[in-house]
């Protein structure tokens, strides 16, 4: 993932792990990340929100940013498991021919929710909840890294119980 930060270049992924892991956050940063190195644009949908006609409405738009200012669209699709594997069919040939880049966020298996022809043409990245003792060493480090150590004590201490393992995800693969 953090190679994909540095270098801006998206490839479609679909984020799988428990609510509240970062799978929306995690999109935004590669989001971000391809938007200031590639001027690409970030389009966000929800399954539950809405239906075939805002994707396809989407895609469109996707299409013509693409032909008019060779501008890339990544549609991230928040609860893509809501989508039937029919519904889901709308992404393959957008996804095929580069027209978007789709990013999908899921709490169910991939395996079973995600239509098999637009599951091999993305990567799966398994988010898992980070614990207490993980959160403290990736507080540690960055606060070491940009040069606070005198911090770091005073901040593990007074933050360490108040974590819990709702606030922060892992990417595992």
């Amino acid at each position: 993932l953090r190679k994909i930060v540095e270098s801006g270049e998206v490839p479609s992924l679909i984020f799988w792990g428990p609510p509240g892991c970062g799978k929306t956050t995690l999109a935004r940063i590669l989001a971000k990340a391809a938007r200031e190195k590639k001027g690409s644009r970030f389009t966000q949908l929800s399954a539950a929100a809405c239906g075939v006609g805002e994707v396809k409405e989407a895609i469109k738009i996707a299409r013509n940013e693409r032909v008019m200012f060779r501008r890339t669209t990544i549609l991230f699709l928040d609860e893509i498991h809501r989508f039937n594997k029919l519904q889901q069919d709308t992404f393959l040939p957008h996804v095929e021919d580069g027209t978007i880049t789709l990013l999908g966020a899921t709490t169910e298996n991939p395996s079973f929710q995600i239509n098999s022809a637009l599951l091999s043409r993305c990567r799966v990245v398994v988010l898992q909840k980070l614990e207490p003792e993980e959160i403290e060493a990736l507080l540690r480090r960055a606060l070491a890294e940009v040069g606070s150590s005198e911090l770091v004590e005073e901040t593990i201490s007074s933050s360490s119980s108040s974590f819990s393992s709702n606030t922060l995800s892992s990417a595992r693969p």
